[in-house]
């Protein structure tokens, strides 16, 4: 069998932990005015945000790995050109968002949706690898529902 690096995820929760450090080490996010993230400056201020529990002023531009932060940097400006409006110093840069779908797949049956091996049991969703977002996991969530419905009206399982 194969071995799967996790070397994404590793990276994905260092950063995470980064981020924490960075938003004051609870559940308050770093946020950074876009303008003063593009121009590597410290926002002295920031604007109301709808983010609950809250914002803390932190010098993004500083702790991000270098190869984000420049493409960040490069897109906010060249977004800003295109969307009027869009790059202004009431626009808050909020990190970190970093969840993914699951870097695994649970292995069911392409007809029954039933995992391979143990009946009656149907991995759907995100967390089984078989979606990449709400939309796509809700979809797929109805679908396995309307096996496991098939499946139970007619005494499969």
């Amino acid at each position: 069998m194969k071995a799967f690096g996790l070397n994404g995820l590793n990276y994905q929760m260092a950063y995470e932990q980064l981020s924490f450090a960075n938003g004051g080490q609870g559940q308050i996010a770093p946020a950074q005015r876009v303008v003063d993230f593009v121009e590597n400056r410290v926002s002295q201020s920031l604007p109301d945000t709808s983010f609950r529990p809250g914002v803390a002023s932190s010098p993004m531009h500083q702790w991000m790995p270098t190869f984000i932060r420049t493409r960040l940097q490069d897109g906010l400006q060249q977004f800003g050109k295109k969307m009027h409006g869009f790059f202004t110093n009431d626009a808050l840069l909020i990190g970190v968002e970093s969840r993914t779908s699951s870097p695994l797949r649970i292995p069911r049956n392409t007809e029954t949706f039933q995992h391979v091996q143990i009946e009656g049991l149907f991995p759907c969703g995100e967390g089984a690898g078989y979606a990449g977002g709400i939309v796509s996991s809700a979809l797929d969530g109805q679908r396995c529902a309307e096996k496991a419905t098939f499946f139970i009206k007619n005494n499969v399982c």
